[in-house]
């Protein structure tokens, strides 16, 4: 492929393929020299992919990536490759290491030095201040890195794809998440400016944020179901075409309901008045046992901040809660799981698996305290009853109860997450992300469970970022938008379909 000298890179006929799903589908993507150009879609579009293999970190499956440079191919990729090209990823979460300074971890590999090749730490450091200041940032070059705000640390791996690696293509992965406001236009002018002094240069930004990318981007591309559905001029598009192109025909699918919550008995959970820190304003709810509830909206909308305080992860919080009637202080995790709440946290490696423990251990671990003798003995034979009947019921691909859980899939890994909960017997169950990084064939197991299972005695709620699983399982949605519920979505009544949670999540149709 011939490249045009105004392209900055080009995407021809690329796909990639996973085992059982083809991810992104011949895809032609062309980017400019000297524009922001977005890239939007819905969970599970193929943006990620795309990106991925445009830095490099997946080889395509067929087609190839074209810069003035050269070309990643299928059998000609890797990061190390991509760099080379010109292209650099700054994504959601650096990949800094957490105990080295500030200096060491922006110049990396590739520290300044002085005679006989030694590094030159003072000119390091120099350096490094340079970029914070030209960053406009709060750190200093010997501060350890991990100690850092996330929203630092994406605008310090910024600097660094800019001003020391010299890239001239930058993809930027959802960086603007995080970020304030005031550091979102701060970071805008920034673009701006840099592109004015190097019309080499550009930036692909991908986001979930309508608002954002109308903001900020000249051209927006729109990803749906791995496919590149539309190019589009931002000046001339408005949020609701925008928002129009990325949800599409959507086909709804019907789900068999087992439970079916009780409206004439006492709320499982009543909540007035909930408040936890800056992200959540006010929330009310009552929630009743046989119910699932979605909570849906943007990053900082308050979804998360919600969920977390009702497991007493946010101490600081106000309002009145009651579980069954009976006022309760949700002030730490373990007067929560006194209450009868479980809850399953979004970071599922980091916060929920039990790494290097057998898949038995992770299995009944939430139910030793019924699974162990008056003298604190374990009950090993039924401990690999229930274990087995988790890895039964919910179809767990594992080659035995006593293997290392780290050797499973994350959809396998999520199913034995979920199967423990239900050892508890929770009154509320509390589900962040339930699907995230699940692959698409484990998707419709884990859902049938919630529904199905989790909610047979329970009260639910789950945090989403897809809006067709909230609409598949869910008999009400509340969306969050800046800190408070602003529309309540109820199963058979107008509204609850992909279209609309979509639309008012991104603020383009709040109620007025």
């Amino acid at each position: 492929m011939t490249l045009d000298p105004l392209i900055s890179f080009a995407a021809e006929a690329v796909s990639r393929r996973f085992p059982g799903v083809l991810a992104v589908k011949s895809v032609d993507l062309a980017v400019r020299k000297g524009e922001i150009h977005g890239l939007i879609g819905k969970n599970g579009a193929g943006k990620s992919v795309l990106v991925s293999m445009v830095a490099g970190l997946l080889p395509p499956s067929q087609g190839e990536i074209v810069t003035a440079r050269g070309a990643l191919t299928p059998h000609q990729s890797s990061p190390a490759r991509a760099k080379g090209l010109g292209i650099a990823l700054v994504t959601q979460e650096p990949a800094f290491a957490a105990d080295l300074s500030v200096a060491d971890n922006l110049f990396m590999g590739c520290h300044p030095t002085r005679s006989l090749h030694f590094v030159a730490p003072g000119e390091t450091r120099r350096r490094a201040q340079a970029l914070i200041e030209q960053l406009g940032l709060r750190a200093r070059p010997e501060d350890r890195m991990g100690d850092l705000p996330l929203e630092t640390q994406q605008l310090l791996a910024f600097g660094r794809a800019v001003f020391i690696d010299a890239a001239t293509t930058i993809l930027l992965d959802e960086i603007t998440a995080s970020l304030t406001n005031e550091r979102k236009e701060s970071l805008l002018r920034l673009l701006r400016t840099l592109i004015g002094e190097r019309p080499d240069l550009s930036f692909t930004l991908i986001s979930h944020h309508v608002s954002e990318v109308m903001g900020f981007t000249d051209r927006v591309s729109v990803m749906r179901d791995g496919n590149r559905v539309a190019t589009l001029d931002t000046a001339a598009t408005s949020a609701a075409e925008l928002a129009d192109w990325i949800v599409g025909d959507v086909e709804r699918t019907e789900i068999n309901y087992t439970t079916r919550p009780d409206d004439t008995a006492v709320p499982v959970l009543s909540v007035r008045g909930l408040k936890a820190e800056r992200s959540l304003a006010h929330l009310d709810l009552d929630l009743r046992r046989g119910e699932v509830v979605g909570f849906s909206g943007l990053e900082g909308s308050g979804k998360d901040a919600a969920i977390e305080a009702l497991y007493g992860l946010v101490p600081n919080h106000d309002g009145k809660t009651l579980m069954d009637g009976v006022a309760v202080k949700l002030d730490s995790p373990k007067a929560a799981q006194r209450a009868g709440i479980s809850f399953l946290p979004k970071h599922r490696e980091a916060q929920a698996v039990i790494q290097n423990r057998s898949v038995l251990d992770n299995a009944v671990i939430a139910g030793l305290p019924v699974l162990t003798t008056r003298l604190g003995f374990v009950k090993r034979r039924e401990c690999e009853r229930v274990a087995l009947s988790i890895v039964t019921r919910l179809r767990v691909k594992t080659p035995g109860l006593h293997v290392p859980i780290d050797g499973l899939s994350g959809g396998n890994k999520q199913k034995v997450m979920l199967g423990r909960l239900s050892l508890t017997a929770p009154r509320l169950v509390l589900l962040n992300e339930p699907t995230r990084g699940v692959d698409i064939s484990a998707k419709p197991d884990i859902l049938k469970m919630i529904r199905e299972d989790l909610s047979r005695a329970a009260g639910v709620i789950m945090i989403s970022e897809s809006e067709e699983e909230l609409v598949e399982i869910c008999d009400r949605i509340l969306v969050f938008y800046k800190g408070r519920v602003v529309r309540e979505l109820i199963r058979g009544r107008p509204g609850f379909d992909v279209e609309t949670v979509y639309k008012t999540i991104q603020g383009v149709e709040l109620p007025a």
